[in-house]
């Protein structure tokens, strides 16, 4: 009895003893199959030619302006009658073109005012200087002339005081004082003749009539000028050509009066359209400029601009970088709905060779161990053993219900 509890306790001691085995045991024998099976199972490939090949790849989706070469508002710059010239109607027209003009009947009046005072300047103003001029160097002479006279006679007096002692007889002061005073006398008709021998030669030389004409006629130029900006103020004149667009209600038949300001006519100048598409993300900088391409709709199907040139401007108190697009002229008509507004557009990066387009997520499951090891390049040698890794990315896809990740590979053969 003794004996029997003594080999059921050891038989009941064994177990517990080695218990601590038995997970390990059992954990052994349940990863030998999959040892055996993962050794036994042929290595996954994966043949890429069976998804979508593409030589660019998706930036983003954006809300991008389309904008004319260049574009300019038209505004009445006084106040006033304004009168149209020309249909209210969109239309085409030359640089220098009159579309319109605020209180012209006016204006027409000063322009013949500026007209009569231009030939009253030619014709009078100009001739008459110089008639004064002549008269001016002749009253000049004359008095040189008297000068020299009297500056010989006093000369002779000093000279011969004797001789003319009779004209002296009045006087009550001997002839040393009659001699000073005669000397004295010379001595400022010298100083007068020399004064007018200058004046006469700055009346004689061509500096006085630059100065005095050249006043004449800046004060006339003054006034032209400020008379064109009284008419750049009140006619509406085209800048360049331009496709013209009216904004002012203008009613045909009635009075139309406008204040100072307000907008007339939109021009544009449609030889260019351009995209513009604002860097919302900094990584977009990090892309080689001349690479990115922008696509949009339009009437005739979907348009390409190609990278122009890149701007900072000042949006809602804040500076913002816009990357410019200019499209083929080809399709500018059919852009032309797209001017105004906001309208959507996708910016793309071109591969320097085609890809195909593959999921980052089946590419991953197919070998997980490999991705987890190798990263990127290793699943690409492991999947597809005939092909060399070139690139990878990630592009969102921007959706209310999706945001999905995709790889980017480019695959040449090794054989």
């Amino acid at each position: 009895m003794r004996m029997k509890n003594k080999q059921n306790l050891l038989r009941n001691a064994v177990p517990s003893k080695l218990g601590w085995l038995r997970p390990a045991y059992w954990y052994v024998f349940f990863l030998l199959p999959l040892f055996t099976y993962s050794q036994e199972q042929p290595v996954r490939t994966l043949n890429p030619s069976g998804f979508r090949e593409t030589n660019r790849v998706l930036v983003g989706e954006i809300s991008i302006k389309v904008t004319p070469l260049r574009e300019y508002t038209l505004k009445a710059g006084s106040t006033g009658l304004i009168e149209l010239y020309v249909p209210t109607k969109p239309g085409s027209y030359k640089l220098g073109d009159r579309l319109g003009g605020v209180d012209t009947a006016r204006l027409q009046l000063d322009q013949e005012l500026m007209d009569l005072s231009e030939s009253m300047l030619r014709e009078k103003d100009i001739p008459q200087w110089h008639l004064q001029r002549k008269s001016q160097i002749d009253q000049l002479d004359n008095q040189l002339s008297k000068i020299e006279g009297e500056r010989s006679l006093t000369q002779q007096m000093l000279a011969n005081p004797e001789k003319y002692k009779e004209l002296f007889q009045s006087s009550n002061q001997g002839d040393g004082n009659h001699s000073k005073d005669l000397a004295k006398y010379l001595n400022e008709l010298s100083l007068h003749e020399v004064q007018i021998k200058d004046m006469l030669t700055f009346l004689k030389s061509d500096r006085k009539e630059e100065l005095e004409l050249g006043e004449l006629e800046k004060k006339f130029e003054l006034r032209k000028l400020q008379f064109d900006t009284r008419l750049q103020q009140a006619y509406l004149t085209v800048p360049f050509d331009s496709e013209v667009e009216f904004l002012f209600p203008y009613v045909q038949g009635e009075k139309n009066y406008i204040q100072a300001g307000m907008e007339v006519a939109l021009l544009r100048d449609l030889r260019e359209l351009h995209g513009q598409v604002p860097i919302i993300d900094p990584d977009w900088r990090l892309f080689k400029k001349n690479k990115l391409e922008l696509e949009i709709k339009s009437s005739t199907g979907f348009v390409i601009g190609k990278y122009l040139k890149s701007v900072s401007k000042e949006i809602s108190g804040g500076e913002e970088l816009i990357y410019s697009f200019k499209f083929d002229p080809k399709d500018n008509f059919s852009l032309r709905n797209q001017l105004g507004g906001k309208t959507e557009g996708k910016l793309y990066y071109q591969l320097t060779r085609p890809a195909r387009m593959v999921p980052k997520f089946l590419l991953v499951s197919l070998a997980p161990e490999t991705f987890r090891v190798g990263g990127w390049p290793g699943l690409v040698k492991q999947l597809c053993p005939n092909m060399n890794f070139y690139m990878w990315g990630f592009t969102p896809l921007r959706s209310p219900s999706l945001l999905s990740y995709k790889s980017i590979l480019n695959y040449t053969s090794t054989s």
